[in-house]
């Protein structure tokens, strides 16, 4: 089975850690980069190369919609997913249109955010 190598982009700590621990600890999976803002994210996110991003929409300074169309532009193969508490339409829209390809709320069970990277990674949209 292929690692999915991930990084997560999401300004709450504790939210950000235990998707962290949840990545490394399964079988498959590999977070290989946890940033608290769309500034740091920018500037290691092509040097790691995560073949999934987990990605917040309200981040402190950039929101998450505009790290995703920089780094989508440069990297049209990178995959993204957006973390979010709501189910906002119009956000979620602007998100997609900036190159996500998919969303996730952040109340999904473990599983079900593991399924959703998965997915993501062999070509679906979760």
């Amino acid at each position: 089975m292929d690692i999915i190598s991930v990084a997560i982009v999401e300004d709450n700590h504790d939210i950000r850690t235990a998707m962290e621990l949840l990545i490394n600890g399964s079988e498959g999976y590999a977070c290989i980069g946890a940033f608290n803002n769309a500034e740091n994210a920018l500037e290691r996110i092509p040097h790691l190369l995560p073949n999934v991003v987990l990605m917040d929409f309200n981040l402190p300074g950039m929101n998450g919609i505009e790290c995703i169309a920089r780094l989508k532009a440069e990297y049209p193969d990178m995959q993204f997913m957006m973390l979010t508490v709501y189910e906002d339409d119009d956000k979620i829209f602007m998100a997609l249109e900036a190159g996500a390809s998919g969303y996730i709320l952040k109340k999904t069970s473990p599983g079900e955010l593991l399924d959703a990277i998965r997915d993501l990674h062999d070509g679906g949209s979760p």
